[in-house]
């Protein structure tokens, strides 16, 4: 499964109500990390360092008014140079505050493994969906190229279960929402894979809700999916989340909590259903350009400059390798055999990179890939050499 277990980015947390316990490997010094309610009630101005995620436990907090705690936080996120996962951490009868919009709101009895992997999750989410406007704003719109049918459709909340609430849930997602049912999670993931959900409500007795989360977790193309599970008792909690749940729903949510909560979960999902489609198009067309000689130069130098800003700003560097046949101890005697080894590294490296990782053949450059991480490089490069160990070019 498909699921991140490293953050992109590393930074302190920010935090209000409830700090984060780190990964055992340590993303970064814990002193590092920022108290929002002190800052708040000092006055102090925010550090420098970018957060890796912001996170407010909103159990017994006084936000009423926009000059109080929220519509300062607005503030300073609205200041941040780039996007970061925020989360709000509630219970069922916790009133949310108004005009904010989350990255995700959670049941506050999240495990903080499982909210680390969250984060990973929604940072990459992030780092994607800025990779697809990337893309769209560079090389344009790409007509004639369809995507999978995982990733076609209108937006959408899928309900796998019997519990008889469907139209509850109708009544509590957004009014262009469309709502289908599924009987169980083979149903479920038949359903997903002929088109798109931005997110997936598993209504079910507790061990059958086990079953269905794990039935789609199980599929990578699911793996970064909202999936909200609904349960009775607190203590069932703790198993959902390790099986698969973005959040769980306890007993019974006001009915602004749950149209908030799965609202957040929908636009999510929108997000990232979005992202998908543009970077499974861009990818189809740049593996059509190397019938067409290669994307052009101009296009790619754009692309590389434009990233590279982009991912400065989180303290990110772009990491680029070119995929020439003298870089993996091949030389080369004729245009014919240049073409050959070009198109067995482009498969290869096409094969095992991401589709948010750029690969293609570049018009007198050769063919290229570009990473957003060293450690990718490493991999990339340790697996492409493996592969050419047992191939006969």
């Amino acid at each position: 499964m498909d699921v991140e277990t490293s953050l992109s980015w590393r930074g302190p947390y920010w935090y209000a109500g409830r700090r984060p316990r780190r990964s055992s490997g340590g993303d970064a010094p814990e002193d590092l990390d920022v108290s929002l309610l002190n800052m708040y009630e000092r006055g102090n101005e925010p550090p420098t360092a970018l957060p890796a995620a912001i996170v407010v436990d909103i159990g017994g907090m006084d936000y009423t008014g926009p000059e109080g705690f929220f519509g300062w936080l607005q503030d300073l996120v609205s200041r941040l140079p780039c996007e970061v996962p925020f989360y709000i951490l509630t219970g069922s009868e916790d009133r949310l505050p108004e005009g904010v919009q989350p990255t995700a709101i959670i049941d506050r009895g999240v495990p903080d493994d499982v909210l680390l992997m969250l984060i990973c999750i929604h940072q990459r989410a992030q780092l994607r969906s800025e990779e697809a406007q990337l893309r769209r704003r560079i090389f344009g719109r790409i007509p004639g190229f369809g995507s999978a049918p995982h990733h076609s459709g209108t937006s959408s909340l899928l309900v796998v279960g019997l519990s008889g609430r469907f139209l509850e849930w109708q009544d509590a997602s957004e009014q262009k929402v469309e709502v289908v049912g599924a009987f169980d999670g083979n149903m479920a993931v038949e359903f997903m894979s002929k088109r798109a959900f931005d997110t997936v409500v598993v209504d079910a007795p507790f061990e059958d809700a086990i079953d269905y989360m794990q039935q789609i977790r199980r599929d990578s193309r699911f793996a970064g999916l909202p999936v909200l599970a609904v349960c009775e008792y607190e203590e069932d909690s703790v198993a959902l989340f390790r099986n698969g749940a973005s959040d769980v729903l306890v007993g019974d949510n006001r009915k602004e909590t749950l149209s908030s909560r799965l609202v957040s979960a929908l636009r999510f999902g929108k997000r990232r259903r979005l992202s998908d489609r543009v970077l499974a198009e861009s990818h189809m067309w740049l593996r059509q350009q190397i019938n067409e000689g290669g994307l052009g130069v101009e296009y790619y130098t754009n692309y590389l400059e434009t990233c590279s800003n982009a991912l400065a700003v989180r303290g990110l560097d772009l990491w680029e390798i070119r995929l020439l046949p003298e870089n993996f101890g091949y030389s080369v005697s004729s245009t014919e055999e240049r073409d050959e080894i070009y198109r067995t590294l482009l498969s290869i490296v096409d094969a095992t990179s991401r589709d948010e990782d750029l690969v293609c053949l570049v018009h007198e450059f050769g063919p290229v890939a570009v990473l957003k991480n060293e450690a990718g490089t490493q991999r990339l490069q340790k697996r492409i050499n493996s592969i050419l160990t047992h191939t006969t070019l």
